[in-house]
């Protein structure tokens, strides 16, 4: 069973470590979206001080998982609507582009590798188990895509599209709509066929921030924050 991320911080850099451990759980969904950061909640958890606490926090805001609000403190960012538009779009056209790179010179052994992975996942499939490999497979979209500033401009984006994806599946989600979504991406970029796997990646990316719109329309911020304790 997977290590629960807010276990108590064993390592020197402790800055480093309380950052990653927070920046999982709220990824994971271990920590809600809207909920209210506790600064002394968390370093008891996690067993240290709450410098590094405060240090992981405002970290956390400068890459969008966070929002600090005066007054009332840090939460986990839920994002609105319109943020999630922005989100999408932009991830969408950089995400076509990575497609348009590689498909010139397609590295056809882990393209077929991840074919096999998203053919196999079924109704059975958790959406935990979902959400790690489609979460691999655009990190190999990214680190393949041979242009290091668009690859940069990814990564930049993971956390917040990371922080999306766990919440995009939540629901009566039919997985296949994704799992077939990637193996047509997949095929387009085998066969070379560069317009194809832009079309392609382009309706996959619409498919999951609909699926993400509908996740906050059904969970309005509002809400959240008042289950968050967050008042």
């Amino acid at each position: 069973m997977k290590n629960n991320p807010l276990s108590p911080a064993k390592n020197p850099d402790l800055r480093q470590i309380v950052y990653e451990k927070l920046k999982e759980a709220i990824v994971e969904g271990i920590i809600r979206p809207g909920s209210k950061l506790s600064e002394i909640d968390l370093a008891d958890k996690l067993a240290v001080s709450r410098t590094p606490v405060r240090e992981a926090i405002r970290q956390l805001a400068q890459t969008g998982l966070v929002t600090l609000t005066p007054r009332r403190g840090a939460y986990v960012t839920l994002p609105t609507t319109k943020d999630a538009e922005d989100l999408y779009e932009l991830r969408k056209e950089l995400e076509k582009l990575a497609v348009s790179y590689i498909c010139h010179q397609p590295p056809t052994k882990e393209l077929e590798y991840y074919k096999n992975v998203f053919m196999e996942m079924g109704s059975s499939t958790s959406h935990g188990e979902y959400i790690k490999e489609d979460q691999k497979f655009h990190v190999f979209l990214y680190e393949s895509c041979n242009n290091k500033f668009l690859s940069k401009m990814l990564f930049n984006i993971m956390d917040l599209i990371n922080l999306c994806r766990t919440y995009s599946v939540e629901g009566n989600v039919d997985l296949s709509v994704f799992t077939q979504g990637h193996v047509k991406v997949i095929d387009a970029l085998l066969e070379e066929d560069c317009d194809k796997a832009i079309k392609e990646m382009d309706g996959h990316i619409i498919d999951t921030k609909q699926s993400f719109l509908k996740f906050l329309k059904d969970h309005p911020e509002g809400v959240l924050y008042e289950n968050s304790g967050g008042k």
